[in-house]
């Protein structure tokens, strides 16, 4: 009960009084500092978010001319490309060397392409989906070096259930026909022109390749008019368009849906997909002889 005395009541307020300059005293100091603290965080997120965005801006026109570059100077696009790549580890630097590795194989230089595309599918940092992509690329240019180099790119690629496990079977099929391993590669294909899974693309060729392989089986040289290479020719543009890098990759390393600029030089591709090839980029052609 309050008392009623004003005497006892002016003690009681300076006992009040008292006791919260105590506790001020003792935890003052801590509540100021914590909120020193929210502030100079909060100030020090939104510098560090304006510093993204700001960079993120400068390695879009960066990419982007370095993509100009790249169509009408192919050694200084490619210089430009390692540029961005040595830059950024994230979106741009992975799909910069997605575009250097695919210049080398648009001009044919096999050995670099190759090489550019296990630096990509070796560096744990790219995203998974991307270093899958590149592993389907490097065991494309593969094929004339062989089954075992085909295998070793694609490692156990093919039996992830992926988005381009049907590809990198597609891929080892082309392989063990090419080896002249003709009931491996019938196997193989039969099994992947019924899959519902597989995207129709990849069941359309895996019927023709089937088709080959089982005249192949009977004695049939396929190595006459209807060459294995004219086959491969007809369908590596298809094969690669395919199982191109995205072209939306942002400068975040773990999240391949960032933007980025759109592609308008050759030798770039659409994303791949469980359905048939996207229709946005121009193909590349690559095709091993």
């Amino acid at each position: 009960m309050a008392n009623e005395d004003p005497l006892l009541k002016e003690v009681d307020q300076d006992l009040a009084e008292e006791r919260q300059w105590e506790m001020f005293r003792k935890h003052g100091p801590a509540v100021i500092g914590a909120a020193a603290a929210v502030v100079v965080g909060v100030g020090a997120w939104q510098f560090w978010t304006a510093r993204q965005d700001a960079d993120a801006k400068r390695l879009a026109l960066e990419f982007k001319a370095a993509v100009e570059t790249l169509a009408d100077d192919e050694a200084a696009g490619r210089q430009a490309m390692a540029a961005i790549a040595e830059e950024s580890a994230g979106g741009y630097g992975v799909l910069s060397r997605f575009y250097r590795a695919a210049s080398f194989g648009q001009a044919g230089e096999r050995d670099a392409a190759i090489s550019a595309y296990r630096q990509i599918y070796n560096d744990n940092a790219a995203p998974r989906q991307l270093r899958e992509l590149a592993r389907i690329r490097a065991a494309y240019f593969a094929l004339d070096s062989g089954r075992d180099a085909v295998l070793e790119h694609l490692a156990d690629l093919a039996e992830t259930g992926g988005a381009y496990s049907y590809h990198a079977n597609e891929i080892a099929g082309i392989a063990a026909l090419e080896e002249q391993d003709y009931e491996t590669a019938l196997a193989m294909f039969r099994a992947l022109s019924i899959d519902p899974a597989a995207p129709a693309s990849v069941r359309s060729r895996a019927e023709d390749f089937a088709a080959l392989a089982d005249a192949a089986k009977a004695g049939v040289n396929i190595t006459g008019e209807a060459r294995l290479e004219d086959v491969l020719d007809a369908v590596g543009d298809g094969l690669m368009d395919e199982t191109a890098p995205p072209e939306d990759v942002g400068p975040d390393p773990d999240d391949p849906a960032a933007a980025a600029p759109e592609n308008p030089a050759a030798g770039s591709e659409p994303a791949a997909t469980d359905d048939d090839a996207a229709d946005a980029a121009p193909q590349e052609s690559g095709n091993q002889q």
